[in-house]
């Protein structure tokens, strides 16, 4: 996680009227919180328009950079985003776990993340790849979580059909080029009211990165790989939802500042949002904005 998130952190418990408790766990290669990220929370008015927000759905692909029949599982997931409107279904695809994750040694990248391992351990387990979760959503006669490519479609219709959410969602972020510093605030407004605990996500996605890739006829050194989860600025399990959560409310939560690596392209970068049930796991609503 960002350094500039732990300061952040620090500095919203020293300093902000909302008292925050946090623990934290030193790993490679930096530090996992696993308590709130977010530093102050304000009531803002209630943006109407937000009520005509649609449902979107969160597709999060299991792949690997040395599986074969991945780039099928990129395919297939592609072709189920283009097959509606943009922004209706966000695709994230995550290089988690020790299955056909470890960079080639002629590459330049390595897509593996503590936060990725993270999720595939909440989410799964997953024992092959390509392999993939909608919504996070245990569907009726599944076992697990994570489903066959093959099923990716007919659920992901499914869950689009519920087409009115029942908490909608706002960002505000601001990027300097120069310093490479992302300010993001989230606005939270709620359909209903929901007494449920309530957990909210930012993921950073990045697109466009050619990076070998196993393939059915090889390695392809000069493979596009997009969707890729970069780094979180929440904690893999998210940062619980401390706001009112009844209709004609909406609250802002402020959160850290956060600097993207200089080995990143900011034009190809994209901020995932989305809010899920603490207990099921389940995504309500998810949107996706682009850093530039």
């Amino acid at each position: 996680m960002n350094s500039l998130i732990k300061n952040g952190l620090i500095f919203s418990i020293l300093f902000s009227t909302a008292i925050l408790f946090f623990s934290c766990e030193e790993t490679c290669p930096g530090v996992i919180f696993t308590a709130p990220v977010t530093g102050d929370t304000i009531s803002v008015p209630f943006d109407a328009t937000l009520s005509s927000q649609k449902r979107n759905v969160i597709l999060q692909d299991y792949t690997g950079v040395r599986c074969v029949n991945c780039p099928d599982g990129h395919l297939v997931a592609k072709t189920i985003q283009d097959s509606y409107s943009e922004g209706r279904l966000v695709v994230v695809a995550l290089h988690s776990g020790s299955i056909f994750t470890g960079p080639y040694p002629f590459g330049t990248h390595d897509f593996r993340t503590t936060e990725g391992d993270e999720i595939e351990a909440m989410i799964g387990p997953i024992s092959s790849k390509p392999i993939g979760d909608i919504d996070r959503k245990l569907f009726t006669g599944q076992t697990s979580r994570p489903v066959n490519r093959t099923l990716w479609s007919g659920f992901v219709a499914q869950e689009i059909a519920d087409s009115i959410p029942k908490v909608q969602i706002k960002t505000e972020h601001q990027y300097d080029d120069v310093s490479r510093i992302l300010s993001l605030d989230i606005i939270l407004q709620f359909a209903e009211t929901i007494s449920e605990n309530l957990n909210m996500h930012v993921m950073l996605i990045e697109s466009g990165i050619e990076e070998p890739q196993l393939t059915p006829t090889g390695i392809d050194t000069f493979y596009t790989h997009n969707h890729v989860l970069r780094d979180m600025i929440t904690p893999s399990v998210g940062s619980p939802i401390i706001g009112n959560k009844t209709p004609g409310h909406a609250t802002k939560y402020l959160m850290p500042d956060f600097e993207i690596p200089a080995s990143w392209n900011a034009d190809s970068v994209d901020i995932v949002t989305f809010v899920t049930y603490t207990d099921s796991l389940k995504v309500l609503q998810v949107i996706e904005n682009k850093l530039k």
